[in-house]
Order: C-alpha cells, then sequence, then structure tokens
C-alpha cells in the first residue's frame, strides 16, 4: 500500500513560516540566523526523524510485545556552511523498560529499518519539484 503526504508551508512574514496538513499545525522559523520564531528547517529535520524512530518504538514494540515506559530522542548535528548541508547527525534513543537489553536492540534495529523518514535520510531522496509564479 502506498500513502500519499500532502503537507502545505506558507511564510506568514520574514521570521515565521507556518506548517499545515490534515488540520494540524507547527509555527517554523525561516530567518536565517534567528530562532526565536520556532523550530528551523534543520531541527524539524531532526524532529521528524526522532518523531518517525519514535513511531516505530510504539508500533514495532507493540507488535514485539514489549513493556516500554518511556521513550526519548536526542539529537546532535553539525552543519556546514558551503554549500549548507548537515555534515553529521548523532542521536541516543534513550527508553525506560525493564525488558531484557537484546529484545530493546532488536526493537531499536527494526525501527530504523522501518521507519519512513529513517529510510528516506539513509537512501538520500532527491526532491523533485517546480518553480510556479502566481501573478495578482
Amino acid at each position: 500500500m502506498n500513502y500519499h503526504y500532502h503537507v502545505t508551508v506558507t511564510a506568514q512574514d520574514a521570521s515565521h513560516a507556518l506548517a499545515e496538513t490534515r488540520g494540524h499545525q507547527l509555527t517554523l522559523n525561516v530567518k536565517k540566523g534567528a530562532g526565536e520564531a520556532g523550530f528551523n528547517a534543520a531541527e524539524t529535520l531532526l524532529a521528524a526523524l526522532g518523531a518517525c524512530i519514535l513511531t516505530n518504538v510504539n508500533a514495532i514494540g507493540a507488535k514485539m510485545r514489549l513493556r516500554i515506559d518511556a521513550a526519548r530522542m536526542e539529537f546532535e548535528a553539525e552543519r556546514r556552511d558551503e554549500p549548507p548541508a548537515l555534515t553529521a547527525i548523532r542521536y541516543r534513543l534513550i527508553v525506560q523498560s525493564q525488558e531484557p537489553r537484546e529484545k530493546l536492540e532488536e526493537l531499536h534495529a527494526l525501527c530504523l529499518k522501518w521507519g519512513t523518514v529513517t529510510n528516506t535520510i539513509i537512501n538520500g531522496l532527491a526532491p523533485q519539484g517546480e518553480l510556479v509564479i502566481e501573478t495578482f
């Protein structure tokens, strides 16, 4: 089964953009060098990666009948300026659980294998797009 995503991101002013999908909204920072307006693009990417992995902790953990009392992701990333890109992403998946370590390690591996965002990053998908100019 294929799933289609649709997200709209609209500039609100020089600092803010609003991302919208399925009736939900997320305010984003779009002013270079400032973070007061919300997550910047790189932080949003890291948050998406974290949401992807935690989604799988919940779903795959339930299929494996594992009890996970709490889970969180912590990220560190390095960025170069020219051309701008993230050059390293490091994370920690921190779980509170009494389950055996080997079961939790298996869960971790499966979360990476079956993640939409993880696979997109690992496989280096190149976005395809076009410029549309609207006239008044």
